[in-house]
């Protein structure tokens, strides 16, 4: 846990993962914005996000961190950018939250069994919020499939990140190609339902509309007739 500001009243340096150094490094702050809560997306606690720059090469960098209690207790802040997690546009608060802890796992800790089984951990809350049935995860995946949300390969995808997600869960060892492509796949399938889904909508949408205005037919204009000569 953090404190933005010391007890008195500075900016405290912020630890940050450096793309450049390619190690943790203490960062001076710049700037910082509080950022509220978005209730569209099921995200109930504000962001403090906070412009950085290392210390030791002055690679300027953007770093997030969730509120936790009090007056300024704020979880370990995140690299958003550069190298951030991916943003994936009107993604669900906890799939987001779920995603970037996976993220997390695999570009800080190296630990490539927990990103496939946080990953799985993603697919599971997709699978809630889009409503899908079933007792187990596979059966909440044939759901999706029933219900048309996805199909063909999303479909085979979406079982692939079980399997992988059961892997790295019961302690088999999962390889680092194995969790980076777990991790392209969740995005991939966060991208097809919250992105390219909405889009399509939106789109046909505004056909249909087109489609079914009256449509307004011009009317000729007939000259004068000047036989008088006047």
């Amino acid at each position: 846990m953090t404190r933005s500001t010391s007890d008195d009243g500075r900016k405290t340096p912020k630890i940050a993962d450096c793309p450049v150094c390619k190690t943790k490094v203490l960062a001076t702050v710049h700037g910082e914005v509080l950022e509220p809560p978005v209730d569209e997306f099921g995200r109930n606690e504000p962001y403090h996000v906070t412009l950085v720059a290392c210390d030791t090469c002055g690679t300027a960098m953007v770093l997030q961190a969730v509120f936790i209690e009090g007056p300024d207790i704020w979880a370990e802040p995140e690299n958003v950018w550069p190298n951030g997690v991916p943003w994936v546009a009107g993604l669900p608060y906890e799939v987001e939250r779920a995603f970037r802890e996976a993220y997390r796992c695999f570009h800080q800790a190296q630990a490539y069994s927990a990103t496939a089984t946080m990953a799985r951990r993603a697919l599971e809350l997709i699978c809630k919020e889009q409503g899908a049935t079933g007792r187990d995860l596979a059966k909440k995946i044939e759901s999706l499939r029933q219900a048309k949300k996805i199909e063909g390969q999303l479909f085979d995808w979406a079982q692939a990140l079980r399997f992988a997600g059961n892997e790295g869960a019961h302690g088999e060892d999962v390889s680092r190609q194995d969790a980076e492509d777990v991790l392209a796949l969740t995005e991939a399938l966060m991208e097809y339902i919250y992105v390219l889904t909405a889009k399509h909508d939106a789109f046909k949408s505004r056909r249909d509309a087109r489609r079914s205005a009256p449509k307004v037919v011009a009317q000729s204009v007939q000259p004068c007739d000047d036989s008088s000569g006047t």
